[in-house]
């Protein structure tokens, strides 16, 4: 049977992602600090309670290998924002979104390499349009977004040695309950994003989510370091 670990998968852009795998079949583990909206799902879901901003214990990755044997999947979809520009972010504020948007996701991706030498596997992991252009008042999470776009080509390299495959989904603006409690007080912004995005629309989690699954799967087997953005053409530039 495939297996899946996604961290952060209990709700939002993660739960989407948790959904797509499993109705495609997959054991999911869903790795974070509660269950969150998972109990709603019906399949092969297991929740693994941890914190990911304690980014140097990774045992959870050795856990879930040694009870399922090689794990065909790892999401680093976990992930936190912050709205402020570079002068009023704390120190602490910072190293909060570098624990857990880079550091946490390098740790995971060493030792998700170093469990699958001998198996393969795949990994992918969750940038941003942040990671791609600059955002206003965002310039933590700007920075840690671009460094998980450095570490998913550097990740690639190393370990396609071993067939395992490193790549990365930016996402952009997605129509989430989140999303849409932000922008329902600012709807001048909205529709300045509106007007950027060729279509006009903003995206669905289950785009998200689709576009994950295909970088995991074998479909995309000759596909490696590459950055998916799912943004509607946002950042094309023009």
């Amino acid at each position: 049977m495939n297996v899946a670990v996604i961290t952060g998968g209990n709700k939002g852009l993660g739960l989407a992602q948790t959904r797509k795998f499993l109705g495609e079949g997959y054991r999911v583990f869903v790795v974070a600090r509660s269950e969150g909206d998972i109990g709603e799902l019906a399949g092969d879901v297991h929740f693994v309670k941890h914190d990911l901003s304690d980014w140097r214990d990774t045992d959870y990755l050795a856990r879930i290998h040694n009870e399922t044997g090689p794990v065909s999947v790892l999401v680093n979809n976990a992930g936190m924002h912050l709205k402020k520009p570079v002068w009023e972010v704390e120190p602490d504020e910072l190293e909060q979104r570098l624990d857990l948007n880079v550091k946490a996701v390098f740790a995971a991706c060493g030792r998700y390499v170093d469990l699958h030498r001998e198996t393969g596997g795949a990994i992918v992991n969750i940038s941003s349009m942040g990671g791609l252009l600059a955002l206003p008042a965002a310039a933590a999470y700007v920075t840690a977004k671009t460094a998980v776009i450095g570490l998913t080509r550097s990740v690639a390299v190393d370990a396609a040695a071993f067939a395992i495959r490193c790549n990365a989904v930016a996402p952009g603006f997605i129509d989430t309950d989140m999303t849409r409690a932000i922008l329902e007080k600012d709807p001048a912004r909205r529709a300045k994003i509106e007007e950027r995005i060729p279509g006009g629309a903003f995206g669905q989690p289950e785009d998200v989510a689709n576009a994950v699954f295909f970088l995991a799967s074998d479909q995309a087997a000759h596909v490696n370091g590459v950055v998916l953005p799912v943004d509607g053409g946002f950042s094309i530039g023009f």
